[in-house]
C-alpha cells in the first residue's frame, strides 16, 4: 500500500497561505515569496544574509533575490559587517520599520489560523513532527549536494 503524500498537504498550505498573504498584503509592495524573508529580518536585524538562508532553510542565490528586491523596494539596507567585510548585514529603513505591525499582525493571524483547531499539545506535536520532516529532507538534500561536488 502506498503512503499518502505529506507533500501534497504542504504544498497545498503553502499556497493558500500565499493567497492569503498576498491578499491581507496587497497594499504592501511586498512580492509573496519575499514576506517571510522580511519577517525573519524585522524580528532579528542585523543578522547576515547566510544566515538568513539558514533561519529558512532556503538557498543563498533565492535569499540573494529576495534581499535584492527588499533593497530595491526601499524596505531594507545591506551594510557591510565592520569586523568581517565579507559578510553584509541586514537592517529594517523607515518605510520597513513603518509596515512592521501589518506584516507582523498578518503571520499571528496566520498561525491563529494554523491552530485553530488545534489543542496546545497537538499543535506542538505538529510543529515537532514538521521539524524532523525537514531534518530529513535537508539531510537527504546535503548527500545529493555533496555528491555533486
Amino acid at each position: 500500500m502506498v503512503k499518502e503524500s505529506i507533500g501534497k498537504y504542504i504544498a497545498a498550505i503553502h499556497r493558500n497561505v500565499q493567497s492569503i498573504m498576498n491578499y491581507k498584503l496587497e497594499q504592501i509592495d511586498i512580492n509573496n515569496g519575499q514576506y517571510d524573508f522580511f519577517f525573519v529580518i524585522s524580528n532579528h536585524e542585523g543578522l547576515s544574509q547566510k544566515e538568513l538562508s539558514e533561519r529558512l532553510h532556503i538557498g543563498k542565490s533565492t535569499t540573494a533575490k529576495a534581499v535584492k528586491n527588499l533593497v530595491n523596494s526601499g524596505y531594507i539596507t545591506r551594510e557591510q559587517d565592520e569586523y568581517d567585510r565579507r559578510y553584509y548585514r541586514l537592517y529594517l529603513t523607515e518605510k520597513g520599520k513603518q509596515i512592521v505591525p501589518i506584516v507582523r499582525s498578518t503571520f499571528l493571524e496566520l498561525i491563529e489560523i494554523y491552530s485553530k483547531d488545534l489543542s496546545p499539545k497537538e499543535y506542538e506535536e505538529t510543529i515537532n513532527v514538521l521539524k524532523r520532516i525537514l531534518n530529513n529532507v535537508s539531510n537527504e538534500k546535503n548527500k545529493l549536494n555533496s555528491d555533486i561536488e
